[in-house]
């Protein structure tokens, strides 16, 4: 069950000079509970790859690449066990 949607723009991020959305995507992910899922759009693709590198990293967090959509690629983040 998706229950949250993150949505990285780089251009917003630039002008606004945000943080690294691997820092506000890392901060959602530990919320989630078992079956419960994130869906992420990403307009960046080194920040893409960031993202898919770090999720890898943790041992309960699958996610399914759903390729883009618009000018956005979207992955779906999911936690399959309890923190």
């Amino acid at each position: 069950m998706i229950i949250n949607t993150l949505r990285f723009d780089k251009n917003d991020s630039c002008e606004m000079g945000l943080r690294h959305p691997i820092y506000t995507l890392l901060d959602e992910v530990k919320k989630l509970k078992a079956n419960e899922g994130i869906r992420v759009l990403v307009n960046d693709y080194d920040w893409l790859l960031v993202i898919k590198n770090t999720l890898l990293l943790i041992g309960d967090i699958k996610y399914e690449d759903h390729g883009d959509i618009d000018s956005f690629h979207e992955l779906v983040i999911y936690r399959v066990t309890n923190p």
